[in-house]
């Protein structure tokens, strides 16, 4: 199958989702949702959008340190149009991956290096990785042992797979870069083996191509490595980023006019969920996003706003991306970039 024709096949199956989400949420009573929604005060609404307006920012932000330092020329709409395209890829497609490609050819239309666009799109995600990593260590520790009992206890479980995978790409980036010749045998020794098993079968030109692909991994990270100040000003973006996003579902519990939980224990509730919606296979993890933080906030909220703040908090982190990535998406297509065979563009560039 294409690349296009997969991305119309993942949005055909987010569209699938939103449908079902509202089936799920009117199930609950029409008369039911609509007073929830008029509990809700338009004023925090808004501010919930600003926050993802600033989540936007900050990944945009933190992108052009690292795109600045290594194409003085580059613009800063620029990145944020690259951020914007990657957000929309990223949602429709499993461990959000489709993001890079299409990040890194908008980049290359604009006039930046293949190298340089690689190296600033793998600074900004190292950079990303590692403080999601340490803001889980900290609501592992302080906040976990309260769902360990009850319900929440299976999810405790997921949230700590969630960790467990989250932290070993940050130790799997960090080996590929201090340990090279070890990460080389490795990748090596698992490239014969699924050749002997006859999974692979030009070993060789794998063996080739692994070696073309850490080499170039080593050279980016150098470049990381040699440039302190610019990761130490990602890094406190990125903190600030994470934090507004993560804040997200407090704005949406006090614009119902809610008191009683603190902003800590709801901030790494949206933490948990989003360790657990990491290791699933599926657009935006769709199905665990929605069902884990209902889980977990149903008693935060209560079964009455449960499931509109769960509507109102997937449509702002997640179709609204998808949105707003659509519009730009035929926007650049009209104009002859066509992001869906990026990956086939920078092979022919």
């Amino acid at each position: 199958m294409s690349k296009k024709k997969s991305n119309k096949l993942n949005l055909i199956i987010c569209g699938i989702a939103f449908v079902i989400m509202l089936i799920v949420l009117f199930s609950e009573g029409i008369d039911n949702i609509i007073n929830a929604l008029l509990q809700l005060n338009p004023l925090y609404l808004l501010i919930a959008v600003a926050c993802m307006a600033v989540y936007w920012f900050g990944e945009a932000l933190g992108l052009h340190f690292a795109a600045k330092s290594l194409e003085p020329s580059v613009k800063f709409r620029t990145t944020f149009l690259v951020t914007m395209i990657g957000q929309y890829f990223n949602c429709i497609t499993p461990f959000a991956s489709g993001g890079q490609p299409m990040q890194v050819y908008t980049f290359m239309k604009r006039g930046m290096p293949l190298g340089s666009a690689m190296t600033a799109l793998l600074s900004r995600f190292i950079v990303y990785q590692f403080t999601l990593t340490l803001y889980s260590v900290v609501f592992l520790i302080f906040r976990l042992s309260m769902f360990t009992d009850g319900d929440l206890k299976p999810l405790t479980v997921l949230v700590t797979v969630g960790f467990i995978i989250n932290t070993f790409v940050i130790v799997l980036l960090f080996m590929l870069a201090f340990f090279r010749k070890a990460t080389t045998k490795i990748a090596h020794g698992i490239v014969r083996l699924l050749g002997k098993l006859r999974i692979i079968k030009d070993v060789d030109d794998k063996l080739e191509y692994i070696d073309r692909e850490l080499d170039t991994y080593y050279e980016n990270f150098m470049f990381i490595k040699s440039q302190p100040v610019m990761i130490l000003k990602m890094f406190l973006v990125t903190v600030v980023q994470l934090l507004v996003y993560f804040s997200i579902t407090f704005v949406i519990y006090k614009g119902f006019g809610m008191s009683g939980t603190d902003f800590f224990t709801i901030i790494a509730c949206q933490a948990f969920v989003l360790m657990i919606s990491a290791f699933v296979p599926l657009p935006g993890a769709m199905g665990a996003a929605e069902g884990s933080y209902a889980a977990f906030f149903k008693g935060i909220f209560g079964s009455y706003y449960t499931g509109v703040s769960t509507f109102i908090w997937r449509f702002l982190t997640f179709y609204l991306p998808i949105l707003i990535g659509i519009v730009i998406n035929l926007r650049m297509t009209k104009k002859g970039f066509d992001l869906n065979n990026a990956e086939e563009k920078i092979k022919e560039m």
